[in-house]
């Protein structure tokens, strides 16, 4: 029920690229970090969410039933079923919410901020400094490799239990 009302909300602002938010986010927070923030949230935001309503409407339904019929509340129902169940779904959207949000903070630094990776590599543009332009490019596919080695890492740490195609 829940998601019949509010999955059209969702499907009409989801496919608006957060980039798109950035006039709107100076024009409600001024310029410096707390666009930036905004930008980053936003970009993280659909991404957790339509994995998280995925992997919820996923978990089998019997064991749903099982959990009702043995008299589970719903706060242990969601506790012990709903969240164990889509918590491999959550987990793929909190890793590619962090991979948009990460793709935000560098566009934010281009245009909102006057620091940052982003920043630097538009002011070397200008300098027509292109071995600083890729350094700081190569910079950010280390940093981005680094928080999804990190990811992965959290993956397999919080889904021992799951297995997966890779345990087979």
């Amino acid at each position: 029920k829940v998601y019949a009302v509010f999955n059209p909300l969702i499907q009409l602002l989801r496919p608006i690229p957060p980039i798109a938010f950035i006039p709107l986010a100076i024009l409600w927070f001024g310029l410096g970090n707390p666009p930036a923030f905004f930008l980053i949230a936003l970009g993280a935001f659909f991404p957790v969410l339509m994995n998280t309503i995925a992997g919820v409407r996923n978990v089998d339904a019997i064991y749903v039933r099982v959990a009702q019929n043995l008299g589970a509340p719903p706060a242990t129902l969601f506790r012990r079923v709903l969240l164990p169940g889509a918590m491999p779904s959550i987990l793929a959207g909190m890793r590619v919410g962090i991979g948009v949000a990460f793709i935000c903070v560098i566009v934010a630094e281009m245009i909102a901020v006057n620091n940052g990776l982003g920043y630097r590599i538009l002011e070397a543009r200008e300098y027509f400094w292109s071995d600083k332009i890729i350094a700081g490019m190569i910079s950010i596919g280390v940093i981005g490799l680094a928080i999804d080695g990190g990811m992965a890492r959290l993956n397999d740490r919080l889904l021992r239990w799951h297995r997966g195609i890779e345990n087979a």
